[in-house]
């Protein structure tokens, strides 16, 4: 084979690598970098990314009066009046207890609702304007309240059931389809008691954390609201199938329930339930030992709901979680740090809490304050290990000055003392055995210090040859002395770093050379010889 050749296949090889990473990873990343400028003037542009329009409570309970008074008169639209005749007629249905043949109307009406205006008959008359585009757009009019009445009434169908997984999905079918429900504030409270009901946290409990919470909101509890139940190990393996229980999912009971509480704060982060779904979340995650997630809800919590009676709840809990997401003094401090932040905090907030609660914290904060002073010591002794003195100085000088009165101040002090012995011809205790410094042999103050693993005493000089056989052959001999060149040693990778790396024995001796006459017999005029 050929040079050309060999080298056409190697790049041939490299080619098809390179053309099958690119297809695994797709064209995703090159349509974000070519793109990313036109998505951000899309969402600067298109309305739909606006917040505008999205209504609070008082603006959904005007449309929902303002719907009371035009569904009195649906004669102009006859499409309209009959889906609402059909809907009365579901809804009779329902309150008769016939939820099964309820839930298929009302699926039935929703889905003819959405054919009017997202069927291809439909989008082809819009395409060519013979319907306005903005006729059902639910940012502009808040689309077909059919549609949003017979949503509504499917989720509550299915959750008189007790078949609650299917009840959510259409609860967040809805929130999806219409952000601004006339129905979120009674989507929420049925979301939040799937959510209690399927993370087992009781009704009336207190405001412990590790059973349950109390909740904030003054709402009115409505009927048919899901059993007591307490959670099974099995629900916290999320591939483990469910067979039996209808009204758990499939898959993942644990995680569908966060999913309901989620739903609540991001659809209604201002709703009287968001901060409570906040604080059921978090103390789900600190029961199952989740402490990062549950101390960063507690976080969100904090932050966003300043007002929540949770408040303090959130500040205690939130420390301990920090707390027990701490690895030691050997990792990251911001664990550490936060936990002591939080409770300092709390004995200056709170000044309501009781002389035991006080006193407790006190203990905390000192127990933080402790752990904080033995990070500065780890670094002590790390900095011993490696022999590096001027940073164990440094460090012995910061802990003195941050905690002049600690247990670790006085061991920073013994260790600066044995520094400062060493350095005057003594040995400490940390540094035994350790290699030391060699001396330089150009400070006279430092010659006499002795390196414990070398011979004292010092090395003969060469002694000149006495003999013929002793004179050893010039290295380039004449025509008529030819020897047979040694063979060079073969070096190996490793072999050439340990002599970069090695230390040497003794450092070169510069001596001067002699007079002109001398270098003009043998050496090389202006260079120095090395002894």
């Amino acid at each position: 084979m050929s040079r050309r050749t060999y080298w056409l296949g190697r790049g041939a090889v490299a080619l098809a690598m390179a053309w099958g990473t690119f297809g695994a990873s797709g064209c995703g990343s090159f349509s974000y970098l070519t793109n990313r400028r036109s998505i951000e003037e899309q969402i600067e542009n298109d309305p739909n990314y606006s917040i505008a329009n999205v209504q609070g409570p008082t603006e959904r309970k005007l449309r929902a009066a303002q719907w009371s008074r035009d569904r009195e008169n649906l004669a102009g639209d006859e499409g309209l009046s009959a889906a609402y005749k059909r809907y009365e007629a579901a809804v009779e249905l329902y309150d008769q207890g016939r939820y099964s043949e309820a839930e298929k109307l009302f699926a039935s009406i929703a889905k003819e609702r959405r054919d009017t205006y997202e069927s291809f008959y439909a989008k082809w008359n819009r395409f060519w304007g013979v319907t306005p585009k903005s006729s059902y757009d639910p940012y502009s009019n808040f689309g077909d309240p059919v549609e949003e009445d017979a949503m509504y009434m499917l989720g509550q169908a299915q959750f008189a059931q007790r078949r609650y997984a299917e009840a959510q999905d259409s609860y967040d079918a809805l929130l999806n389809k219409y952000p601004s429900s006339r129905h979120l504030d009674a989507v929420t409270r049925q979301l939040f008691r799937i959510a209690r009901y399927w993370l087992g946290f009781p009704d009336n409990v207190g405001n412990s954390g590790d059973a349950g919470i109390q909740m904030a909101s003054a709402e009115v509890e409505i009927p048919g609201k899901p059993p007591e139940r307490k959670p099974s190990s099995l629900d916290s393996v999320p591939v483990l199938p469910n067979f039996t229980d209808k009204s758990r999912p499939m898959f993942d009971t644990f995680g569908r329930g966060e999913q309901a509480l989620r739903s609540i704060w991001l659809h209604d982060a201002t709703g009287p339930l968001a901060d409570d779904a906040l604080m059921l979340a978090a103390n789900h995650n600190l029961r199952q030992e989740n402490f990062i997630e549950a101390a960063r809800l507690y976080s969100l919590l904090r932050d966003q709901y300043p007002d929540s009676p949770h408040l303090k709840d959130a500040y205690l809990l939130g420390s301990h979680v920090t707390l027990a997401s701490y690895e030691g003094p050997s990792y990251d401090s911001k664990a550490l740090e936060d936990a002591l932040s939080l409770k300092r905090t709390m004995l200056q907030v709170f000044p309501d809490i009781t002389d035991e609660e006080r006193a407790r914290l006190e203990q905390e904060v000192n127990t933080l304050q402790n752990a904080e002073i033995a990070r500065y010591w780890d670094l002590i002794e790390f900095y011993q290990a490696k022999n590096y003195e001027p940073s164990v100085a440094l460090h012995c000088h910061l802990l003195i000055n941050k905690f002049p009165d600690s247990e670790y101040a006085e061991r920073a002090r013994r260790v600066l003392a044995e520094m400062e012995a060493q350095k005057q011809g003594g040995g400490s205790f940390w540094s035994f055995g350790r290699p030391q410094r060699r001396p330089n042999a150009s400070d006279p103050t430092r010659v006499a210090e002795a390196n414990p693993f070398e011979n004292s005493e010092p090395s003969e000089p060469p002694q000149p040859p006495t003999t013929r056989s002793d004179i050893t052959l010039p290295s380039n001999p004449g025509p008529g002395n030819q020897t047979e060149a040694p063979t060079p040693r073969k070096s190996s990778l490793f072999g050439n770093l340990n002599n970069m790396l090695r230390r040497p024995s003794q450092p070169p001796q510069l001596q001067p050379a002699g007079d002109p006459q001398e270098e003009s017999s043998g050496t090389t005029p202006g260079r120095v010889t090395l002894e």
